[in-house]
């Protein structure tokens, strides 16, 4: 079976594919059936004509051409490849300024060494988690292992140490913190608007991990300015990988910014991994396996 993959493989991944496929990245690709990508374009899937399965490296899938894949292509996706490194990521972008220990370093910094800003607890306080896939479950079990109130959000039920909900404004009233791991898709975006913002405390601290697009951007940055106390730390943003048209958000002082280094991006190891579980989603398929994380077509046209 010939196996279309676009980007530079680590080394033990290329080897363990060989065993099952026989690689192709450019020239003739008529009698490619399966691709290993992290991003394709319509041009490239126009030259597949027996292409049946498209392994994606990344969880998210908003970015595919879905209008350009056949009907007849199962799509794969890569949820919870780099999950820990994620959930780890977004808990340091909540702690740091919930715990108020980037306001206290910066007074340091500058000489102020008053103990004038008061620590909030979480334990006994409302946190919401805004999908509860991989990413949302890591984070909501250790929340409610640190005593927080956790309160979970998905469009469908999943029992864990969380009180489910499906209505966003129930999840956010009155929170003191929320983090987003929902993915993006035709559901989820532009869910989170102000009017969804403004439930939350005053000084409560929205993360998000998911995707940019998911919160309206306007209202993110009408409520950043109406309330100085409410702090937003993200490491997605809505110009993708040109920040700079996000520059706005990142000179006010209640944001927290990072430039997509929670997952694979930020880590060499864990973008390895994500290879690896891939590949591994892929040869079940070849093997005639039930492969895990098929896309539905539905959710993205």
């Amino acid at each position: 079976m010939e196996l279309y993959v676009n980007f530079e493989l680590p080394p033990e991944a290329e080897e363990e594919l060989r065993k099952y496929f026989k690689i192709v990245r450019g020239g003739d690709l008529g009698n490619v059936e399966a691709a290993l990508v992290s991003r394709i374009t319509a041009e490239e899937l126009a030259k597949m004509p027996r292409l049946k399965f498209i392994q994606v490296v990344t969880a998210g899938l908003d970015h595919l051409p879905w209008e350009s894949i056949p009907p007849h292509v199962t799509v794969a996706g890569n949820a919870g490849s780099n999950a820990d490194a994620v959930a780890e990521f977004a808990l340091a972008l909540l702690l740091a300024p919930y715990k108020r220990i980037i306001q206290y370093g910066e007074k340091m910094k500058r000489g102020d060494y008053g103990r004038d800003v008061e620590i909030p607890l979480i334990q006994g306080e409302k946190v919401a988690v805004l999908g509860l896939g991989e990413i949302g479950t890591r984070v909501g079990k250790i929340l409610a292992a640190l005593g927080a109130q956790v309160w979970g959000f998905s469009r469908t039920p999943k029992e864990g140490p969380w009180r489910f909900t499906n209505s966003l404004e129930e999840a956010l009233r009155e929170a003191r913190a929320a983090v987003c791991a929902l993915p993006l898709n035709k559901h989820t975006r532009g869910l989170v608007k102000y009017q969804h913002l403004a439930l939350m405390a005053e000084d409560a601290v929205f993360v998000n991990v998911g995707r940019a697009e998911v919160l309206d951007r306007d209202g993110v940055l009408r409520i950043l300015k109406e309330r100085p106390q409410f702090i937003f730390a993200s490491d997605v943003w809505w110009g993708r990988n040109d920040f700079a048209k996000d520059a706005e958000f990142f000179s006010l002082p209640n944001v927290v910014a990072t430039p997509w280094v929670a997952g694979g991006y930020g880590n060499e190891r864990v973008w390895r991994q994500m290879v690896m579980e891939a590949v591994r989603n892929l040869i079940t398929y070849a093997t005639g396996g039930r492969p895990r994380n098929i896309a539905k077509r539905e959710d993205y046209i």
